[in-house]
C-alpha cells in the first residue's frame, strides 16, 4: 500500500466568476420579464454557453455567481459536457429571484457532499438584492483517494440600493452593516458544514473593496479590515493578498486598455506588480480565501485574473465577457 504522506501532490485548478447572467422569468420556467430584454444584463441568452466554453475544461471546479435561472444555469453546463452541475438556493415565495450561485465540477471528480444557505438578513425595500435569495453553498469534492474532499464554498453578499432612489438608499455604512450580517451567517454555516479535516476555499462576490475611497471612513482598508477578521474565526485568509501581483482588481473597468492581455494567455489579464490600487482602475471585491487543516500542505500558485475578451458578445463595458472578471488559483495538495 502506498504510504500517503509519500504520494506526490494533487493539482486543482479552481476559478469564481461573476458572470452577470441576468435576464429573469415571471417564474422559474415561464417567460422573461415583458420589455426588458438586456435591461438587467447584456445579451444574456447568447453569453451563457460562451461562458460555460471558456471554463471548460480549463478548471477543475468553477463556482459561479449571477448565474440566476436555471436555464441560464443549464446553458452554461451544457457547454461543458459531462460537468456536475450544483444549483445554490434557488427562488421563494418572498424572494422572486434565486440566488444565482451555481458551481460546475469536472467531469472524472466525484462530488460527495453540498450543503446550501439562505441568508436571513439583508437590506430592505430600498435595495433590489432584497428580492433576490441572497446566501451560500458547499460542495465538497474528492480529488484523491488518499487525501479528504476539498470544499470549495461560494457566496454572493448584498450590495445595496440600487432600487429607489429615497432617503438612505445608497448609505454605504448601511449597506456594510448589512453585509457583516450575512458575513456572521456565512460564518456560522460554514462552521456547522465545514469538515476540519477539509481544505475549505471561500470564492465569492463579497462587495467589501480591498480598497474603499469612501471619504466618511478612517482609512482605505476599513471595510475590508472588518470581513477579514470575521473570516479569520475560520481560518480563511486572503490568497490575493498573499500570493497576487498587483491590485487584483475584479470590476468596475470601461475602458478595454484596463484589461491589457497577459502575453502568455490572452484570456487572461496581465497584473502590475508596480500598480497602486488607489490609482488602478477598478476594485478589488471578489475573493479568494483558504484555510488549510492540519496535517496537510497546501501550495498556493500565483491567482490570476480572467477577462475572456474577444467572444463576440462583450458583457462588459471594458470589453470583458462578463462586467467582472474571473478569479482563478491552482493549488498542490499533500498529506
Amino acid at each position: 500500500m502506498t504510504d500517503p504522506s509519500s504520494a506526490a501532490p494533487v493539482e486543482v485548478r479552481i476559478a469564481f466568476w461573476n458572470a452577470w447572467l441576468l435576464s429573469p422569468r415571471l417564474w422559474s420556467t415561464g417567460p422573461r420579464l415583458p420589455g426588458l430584454a438586456g435591461w438587467f444584463g447584456p445579451a444574456v441568452e447568447e453569453r451563457a454557453p460562451l461562458v460555460g466554453r471558456a471554463v471548460a475544461g480549463r478548471f477543475d471546479v468553477v463556482a459561479f455567481s449571477e448565474c440566476f435561472e436555471r436555464s441560464e444555469q443549464d446553458a452554461v453546463a451544457r457547454a461543458w459536457p459531462g460537468a456536475t452541475l450544483v444549483a445554490g438556493p434557488q427562488r421563494s415565495r418572498t424572494r422572486p429571484q434565486g440566488s444565482g450561485l451555481a458551481t460546475l465540477v469536472r467531469p472524472d471528480l466525484p462530488v460527495v457532499r453540498t450543503a446550501r444557505h439562505a441568508f436571513r438578513t439583508g437590506g430592505d425595500l430600498r435595495d433590489s438584492d432584497t428580492f433576490a435569495t441572497k446566501g451560500a453553498q458547499l460542495v465538497a469534492v474528492r480529488v484523491a483517494d488518499h487525501l479528504p474532499p476539498i470544499e470549495v464554498a461560494s457566496t454572493h453578499l448584498f450590495a445595496g440600493g440600487d432600487l429607489f432612489p429615497v432617503p438612505g438608499a445608497d448609505d454605504a455604512t448601511r449597506h456594510h452593516a448589512a453585509r457583516m450580517r450575512q458575513v456572521d451567517e456565512l460564518v456560522a454555516f460554514l462552521e456547522a458544514e465545514h469538515d476540519p479535516a477539509s481544505p475549505l476555499l471561500l470564492v465569492g462576490d463579497f462587495n467589501v473593496s480591498a480598497h474603499d475611497t469612501d471619504p466618511t471612513l478612517p482609512e482605505p482598508q476599513a471595510r475590508y479590515r472588518d470581513l477579514a477578521e470575521r473570516l479569520a474565526r475560520l481560518g480563511l485568509v486572503d490568497l490575493w493578498a498573499g500570493h497576487g501581483i498587483g491590485p487584483g482588481h475584479t470590476c468596475t473597468f470601461t475602458d478595454a486598455a484596463d484589461l491589457p492581455p497577459d502575453p502568455d494567455e490572452p484570456d487572461r489579464v496581465a497584473d502590475d506588480p508596480s500598480a497602486d490600487p488607489a490609482t488602478s482602475p477598478g476594485e478589488r471585491i471578489d475573493y479568494l480565501w483558504l484555510a488549510t487543516p492540519m496535517g496537510m500542505r497546501i501550495e498556493v500558485e500565483r491567482p490570476r485574473r480572467w477577462s475572456f475578451t474577444g467572444r463576440g458578445v462583450p458583457g462588459g463595458p471594458a470589453g470583458s465577457l462578463s462586467d467582472h472578471l474571473a478569479l482563478s488559483v491552482t493549488l498542490q495538495l499533500s498529506a
